[in-house]
């Protein structure tokens, strides 16, 4: 009876806590293969099409709300949908964007491994975001961080916008960072590092070839 018990309580706590912890944040450079011009948030039922056209193929269908109510949710099953940020609590749901020719057709990453891609139809103007966009949305009011894997040298605080200048300092591991302006691929940014000291200088958010070298965070973190 005892076991049985201890069965049952397991399986109330899988199936309510479980959806609970499935965000997805990329928390690597290598976590995002393909990043394209941008990314598209989608948070509710949607197709994926072959081609930009209502008359093409279906190739994925994805009911965003029978997602957060499963018991299945996982890291796993959301990386078979290729979002490279999910968080359900905040209604965010990211897939990057390799096209948009316009008339709210999207060309989508459905596969971040292989690269395939698929079209979105969406007339939400508020779903697609640049990647500055992305960082201004959510990144003025959550903060941001540097990927883990990054060179060393991608943890600098620069005193300018570029990389000859002046070293402000060289920083192990950034606790928090927030920022105030992006130029180009720079941020100007408050950071509270281990000694919990602010300063103040610019980082190189985004390398030339468009990968990203931090993330923003999409929700209050503790």
């Amino acid at each position: 009876m005892k076991r049985f018990i201890l069965l049952l309580v397991f399986f109330i706590l899988f199936i309510f806590i479980l959806p609970a912890k499935a965000d997805i944040i990329p928390l690597s450079s290598k976590s995002i293969k393909h990043y394209g011009i941008g990314v598209l948030n989608l948070p509710k039922n949607y197709k994926v099409y072959k081609y930009p056209y209502f008359d093409s193929t279906v190739i994925r269908e994805v009911n965003y709300e029978s997602i957060k109510k499963s018991a299945i949710v996982n890291t796993l099953d959301m990386r078979k949908i290729s979002y490279v940020a999910y968080v359900p609590s905040n209604n965010v749901a990211l897939l990057t964007v390799d096209l948009n020719p316009g008339n709210n057709w999207y060309c989508v990453f459905i596969n971040q491994s292989t690269g395939e891609t698929g079209w979105v139809y969406t007339e939400d103007e508020n779903s697609f975001m640049t990647y500055k966009d992305l960082f201004y949305r959510y990144g003025k009011m959550y903060g941001v961080r540097i990927f883990g894997d990054v060179p060393k040298e991608t943890k600098n605080l620069y005193s300018k916008e570029d990389k000859s200048s002046q070293i402000l300092e060289e920083l192990t591991y950034p606790k928090f960072i927030n920022f105030t302006v992006i130029r180009g691929n720079w941020l100007l940014a408050v950071v509270n590092d281990i000694t919990k000291q602010a300063k103040v200088g610019w980082f190189n958010w985004r390398n030339d070839d468009g990968s990203l070298n931090m993330f923003p965070n999409l929700k209050e973190t503790n």
